[in-house]
């Protein structure tokens, strides 16, 4: 009954969602592939089927695919995404063998269409997006259907706890859960999945495999501002100025959460200081600008691991957070606003290892990076810190995969309980 009602409500309402979306690029730019997806170019049977609805699910998700390549697990990988910036973003950073498409709206003959082309091995949904139709198709065809890294934001949980009782029709048939930890795990069985099917295998979002092993000599008089969100922009504004002003031979990266903010930014702060692009320092152009705006995609690691203090964004504003992890792979000290819900539990540790540090505005945001700046020991120390956050982590990818594989191979051997 609930398939007839879902149904039967989201076509009614998808035609409203087209004129919406054709007033927006982001939405405009796949929207045909969306809705009448195509695969006849490759093969997606037998493939390891991932989907990743933004940049953060999708840098999960090439690590992961990276990880089981390495170990050997399997070699047949196939991406979804919803955003056409995210799948230029996979294209760029996967490998060529590894096939990335667009997801198929929610409709009933559009996931039909797509699936219709193969059976993939298993759907790994990356960080909970739920959609019925998908799922409910995708176990039709005898598919395991798997949540990897699995959480629940406070405003989806209330959302999802209202909408229970159609949740458990949805949830009935996901095969396994993999929670980021005991708080997301209980938060899957009280809105309706069942308890044996839950299990906490920690965040796969510490795990990276390196390129290049850290090396202390490539810090650099550079101060980071990464994912930085339109709120937030005045008062990381405020405190770029008076940061240039107390270390004038310190350059400056602004990097903006969403790229069509560039130009706003560059507009804003021309009439301060010297500013340039990353894309035309990345093309080989010198530059002896004071501020430099990162107007690319996958090039944020690179300069984190050159900073010598990091901010991450998302934080100032109540947007939820943005994943304070990063710097730390590099062993530069991380600094974040009080809007982290979206990753509590990982602020949480990195505050209590002294790894990094939580800032309430502008103000308090110049004071803690001037510290830093200034204290090169207490710089080394918290670099050092982050090397054992993100060391105790390391485990819980080899945790996923292990979960992952014995589903897939109907193992059930392994304890359905967290250790």
């Amino acid at each position: 009954m609930w398939q007839i009602v879902y149904n039967v409500l989201i076509t009614l309402c998808f035609p409203f969602f087209v004129l919406y979306g054709l007033t927006r690029q982001k939405i405009r730019k796949n929207l045909l592939e969306r809705l009448f997806p195509s695969t006849k170019k490759s093969d997606i049977n037998n493939a390891l089927w991932f989907h990743a609805a933004s940049i953060g699910e999708a840098i999960i998700a090439d690590n992961l695919i990276k990880y089981m390549v390495k170990e050997g697990q399997i070699d047949t990988f196939l991406i979804t995404t919803n955003t056409y910036y995210t799948k230029e973003l996979l294209l760029k950073k996967t490998q060529a063998s590894i096939q990335t498409y667009a997801l198929p709206f929610d409709l009933l003959f559009s996931i039909e269409r797509f699936l219709n082309q193969g059976t993939p091995k298993a759907l790994l949904i990356i960080e909970t997006e739920i959609w019925p139709n998908l799922i409910w198709q995708v176990q039709k065809r005898s598919t395991p259907v798997i949540i990897v890294n699995g959480r629940i934001s406070d405003k989806t949980f209330k959302n999802y706890c209202t909408f229970s009782f159609f949740m458990k029709s949805v949830l009935s048939r996901i095969d396994l859960v993999l929670a980021q930890s005991e708080e997301h795990r209980e938060r899957f069985i009280k809105i309706g999945m069942d308890p044996a099917k839950v299990v906490a295998t920690g965040n796969i979002k510490y795990f990276r495999i390196l390129e290049h092993p850290i090396d202390g000599t490539e810090k650099r008089n550079i101060v980071t501002f990464g994912s930085v969100k339109e709120k937030e922009l005045t008062a990381v504004y405020k405190t770029i100025e008076d940061i240039k002003n107390r270390f004038p031979d310190y350059k400056i990266f602004l990097a903006p959460r969403e790229l069509h903010l560039t130009s706003t930014i560059e507009k804003d702060l021309s009439s301060l200081f010297s500013v340039t692009r990353y894309s035309t320092l990345r093309n080989g152009a010198d530059s002896d600008a004071d501020i430099v705006i990162v107007d690319t995609i996958g090039d944020l690691l690179r300069i984190y691991r050159q900073s010598r203090v990091a901010f991450v964004g998302g934080s100032l504003a109540p947007y939820g957070g943005q994943n304070i992890l990063e710097p730390l792979f590099f062993a530069t000290p991380v600094l974040f606003g009080p809007f982290i819900e979206n990753f509590r539990d990982i602020a949480q540790r990195v505050i209590e290892r002294n790894a990094g540090m939580m800032v309430q505005n502008a103000d308090e945001l110049t004071n803690k990076i001037t510290m830093l700046l200034n204290d090169g020991n207490l710089r080394r120390e918290m670099g050092e810190n982050a090397r054992l956050v993100i060391d105790e982590q390391q485990q819980a990818m080899k945790k996923t995969v292990e979960r992952i594989m014995a589903a897939i191979n109907n193992n059930h051997s392994l304890p359905c309980q967290p250790e």
